[in-house]
């Protein structure tokens, strides 16, 4: 049976809380993810931030006038106030099967790997399906 540290993502791209929305926003464009793993300034993990987290604590830069207010928003806000907090974390030594029935369970989208209070790795519901794919297929 594979557990996550065979299948997760080890270099792990993060920011700190104290950054802004708009760090988040070119982050999640240049590196073509949807979770963010968001550390304190000791680099523990305090949260994690999705781009449904960003789309729902910004407004409209379309709407008419709101560009001033969409502006504001994405250059003060700290990614603290909207990053969901206390994030479900496993270890490496999580199975797949366990870490399939987190994801089904608790409705998330990923799992950090977390091992001694260090962040290791993150495992996204793509990853699953991965390795879903390849142990069905034997």
């Amino acid at each position: 049976m594979s557990v996550l540290r065979e299948i997760m993502t080890s270099e792990v791209q993060t920011l700190r809380s104290d950054q802004k929305l708009i760090d988040a926003m070119k982050f999640l464009h240049e590196h073509q993810v949807r979770h963010i793993p968001i550390l304190d300034a000791d680099g523990v993990l305090v949260g994690v931030l999705t781009d449904r987290d960003i789309k729902r604590a910004t407004p409209s830069a379309l709407a008419p006038g709101q560009r001033d207010v969409w502006t504001k928003v994405v250059q003060e806000t700290d990614l603290a106030k909207v990053m969901s907090r206390d994030p479900i974390t496993v270890t490496g030594d999580t199975t797949l099967v366990e870490a399939l029935e987190r994801f089904v369970e608790d409705r998330i989208g990923c799992l950090p790997v977390v091992e001694g209070g260090q962040l290791l790795g993150i495992v996204t519901a793509s990853d699953l399906f991965r390795a879903s794919l390849v142990a069905l297929k034997g």
